[in-house]
């Protein structure tokens, strides 16, 4: 080890860990990145304000493709999402003259979430834990006129002011796109994944994953085995450093919780300030190949009782099915919300893959998070970068949100001090 000295350690890989490294790493902060692996973006939703900007300053605009167009077959409507086709002629079509009503409730939403990505752009990401800042946060929110208490909100109130035949299908996309019971969504977290489906871009991948890399490394960041770290030291309420085999003892300012998995490093009792992780399962079919109608969009969100989406991926010569649903569906479920996509196709599912979660944290009860309070620090030195635990609803987008947040912050605090 070059250095045994840091500004930043980071324990764990995710996605919003890695951009925080990447950004950190450019703003001139001497980073440790101990991970086990690198997690990447998958083939959903991935765009919005933060994103464009933060890919802006790491050169990395090629890491954007077209829209890709998203299928939505709910219960009793199907509607195509696509810049290319005019949404309010797809909801008349399936919603007559209640078309218009549910068209204006969208585009409302749509204007709130792009209203949240200006707020967190212009206050350097959300609300950091401090009284300074949070009463800076307010004073923007009034001067743009955002009201927390509409957008803190069970969405599913809202639901009320639409048609009742547009219900379902509106339960449906939000569910799909967010992968949480409506029941669990805010409005301010519906708003902001919407906002960002209607987006002009998707995220491409491995593209991205491999300029955040590149980054890091250009700038010097250090990576190393998270199964090479044996301790983290502490002093007193602080954290102060850790001993990794073969390359010693290593001292560090401030720590980031790149991945809920490893809260119990730092001690059994950080756990309870950390929101229950967001269970997602995702599974995969066998071969479609040749099962598949033509029409059949290569994105599509199956309504029904769980949230459920399914992505057509190719893998060599084959078609594949990527399913991920909110974790508590069973097969039978699954197989039924999937009939609309996959009328006449036979097809194995294959065993869910979950995320592994420490017992001290899947304790925790789950709680709708309000997007203007998450608990960024988690003890005195000790920051959450892990966005699965934070904003699961944002995807890669909320990933960007939390690694920016994060790295704004925590370098305008090294250069204050």
């Amino acid at each position: 080890m070059s250095s045994k000295h840091f500004d930043i350690a980071i324990i764990g890989g995710s996605l919003a860990a890695r951009i925080a490294a990447a950004l950190l790493a450019k703003q001139g902060s001497k980073v440790l990145l101990l991970r086990q692996s690198e997690a990447t973006a998958s083939a959903w939703l991935h765009s919005s304000l933060i994103l464009e900007k933060l890919l802006g300053t790491l050169g990395g605009r090629a890491c954007f493709v077209a829209q890709k167009p998203i299928q939505v077959l709910s219960r009793k409507a199907r509607v195509t999402l696509n810049n290319d086709i005019s949404l309010d002629n797809e909801l008349c079509r399936e919603f007559g003259q209640n078309g218009p009503a549910v068209s204006h409730w969208l585009e409302k939403l749509k204007f709130q979430g792009m209203q949240l990505e200006d707020l967190f752009w212009e206050n350097g990401g959300l609300p950091w834990p401090s009284f300074k800042a949070a009463t800076r946060f307010k004073l923007l929110c009034m001067r743009r006129g955002i009201k927390w208490a509409e957008l803190d909100a069970c969405v599913t109130k809202s639901l009320e002011q639409l048609p009742l035949t547009a219900t379902a299908f509106v339960t449906d996309l939000l569910q799909g796109l967010t992968l949480k019971r409506t029941d669990h969504l805010s409005r301010a977290q519906s708003a902001m994944a919407w906002a960002q489906a209607m987006r002009p871009e998707n995220l491409k991948e491995p593209d991205f994953s491999d300029l955040l890399s590149k980054r890091f490394d250009q700038f010097h960041g250090l990576k190393a085995d998270l199964a090479d770290l044996e301790c983290i030291d502490s002093n007193h309420s602080r954290f102060s450093g850790g001993r990794l085999k073969d390359a010693g003892q290593f001292t560090a300012e401030t720590f980031l919780l790149g991945d809920a998995l490893f809260i119990d490093r730092f001690s059994s009792g950080k756990a309870d300030a950390l929101p229950l992780p967001h269970a997602v399962a995702e599974q995969r079919t066998s071969p479609l190949t040749g099962q598949l109608s033509p029409l059949l969009a290569s994105r599509v969100i199956c309504g029904g009782n769980a949230p459920l989406r399914l992505a057509i991926e190719e893998s060599g010569d084959e078609l594949y099915g990527q399913i991920l649903s909110a974790g508590e569906a069973t097969e039978q479920q699954l197989r039924k919300q999937l009939e609309p996509a996959l009328p006449f196709a036979k097809y194995d599912i294959s065993n869910e893959v979950k995320k592994p979660v420490p017992t001290s944290v899947s304790a925790l009860t789950n709680q709708r998070q309000q997007l203007h309070g998450l608990p960024l620090r988690i003890g005195s030195n000790l920051y959450c970068a892990d966005s699965t635990l934070l904003l699961p609803e944002l995807g890669a987008s909320g990933a960007a949100l939390l690694g920016w947040s994060l790295a704004e912050n925590l370098a305008s605090k090294r250069k204050q001090g």
